[in-house]
């Protein structure tokens, strides 16, 4: 297990050069946006020069099966707390007050998500698999866990989850759709067998994100770029069809992560 040298900060697993720069983007964001803004990225890849002044940590791991490196996440990030997120993703305001909130869970979920609008969505459309079979809606695109043995514990059940996925799903899970279980899959059952309540804060509109997929923003093709239009103003507000983004943004589009953006946010 990696040393918890580091008190807060954000981790993120960037496996392939793609997400790589997809990490790169997320951490420049966080660093322009967050005082709280310590960033590690796990990868497979060697991290060119002029990334490395946006990772405080680069961690590196061989190459993994799709997913299973997230199950490493309690061992391998260097912080005492963490904020998980996944590599394309754009920080967008200062988010440092929700450091306070997670805390009143060892291990706290993302459980509703955003249009672009601002405004929590149903997101049936994607997530039959959870309603039918009573599932936590756990979405690992930005969580909270802190060093304890209970996240150990969680981190170790959603290994078993996955490594014995074939049996969950011809024989635990209704209707399962999966042929193999992605991380929001195996953490929303590991979650559900330990106790769903322990998981998230339903007091709370946070930790959560926007998620710019089709359905849930009422779009008519897959790619959102194709439906509205963004900008990043001068004063660096990110805008999505005139609606300023204040959660983070989840573009998942990787062609979203261009150069000229990158650009942009590395000269702040």
């Amino acid at each position: 297990m990696r040393a918890k040298t580091r008190d807060q900060g954000y981790l993120t697993f960037a496996q392939g050069t793609e997400y790589l720069e997809c990490a790169y983007l997320l951490a420049l964001t966080i660093k322009t946006y967050c005082k709280i803004n310590d960033f590690a990225v796990v990868t497979d890849c060697d991290v060119p020069a002029h990334m490395q002044h946006a990772f405080d940590e680069v961690i590196k791991i061989p190459t993994m099966p799709p997913f299973a490196n997230e199950c490493l996440a309690w061992e391998l990030t260097p912080f005492k707390e963490t904020f998980k997120v996944e590599s394309d993703m754009l920080i967008t305001s200062n988010i440092d007050h929700w450091w306070v909130g997670c805390r009143l869970r060892n291990v706290c979920f993302t459980t509703q998500v955003n249009n672009y609008r601002g405004e929590f969505v149903n997101d049936t459309e994607y997530r039959s698999l959870w309603s039918e079979n009573m599932l936590l809606n756990a979405y690992n695109g930005f969580m909270y866990f802190r060093h304890c043995t209970q996240t150990q514990e969680f981190f170790t059940r959603c290994k078993t989850v996955l490594d014995n996925f074939d049996v969950y799903k011809n024989s635990v899970l209704s209707n399962c759709r999966h042929d193999i279980a992605d991380t929001d899959v195996f953490m929303s059952i590991a979650a559900t067998e330990l106790g769903s309540e322990q998981f998230y804060v339903p007091t709370l509109n946070y930790p959560t994100f926007t998620h710019m997929k089709k359905h849930i923003n009422k779009f008519k093709t897959d790619n959102w770029q194709d439906s509205c239009h963004w900008t990043l103003t001068d004063d660096m507000t990110f805008c999505v069809n005139g609606y300023a983004q204040t959660m983070p943004f989840h573009y998942y589009n990787k062609n979203f992560c261009t150069q000229e953006l990158i650009k942009r946010y590395g000269l702040q």
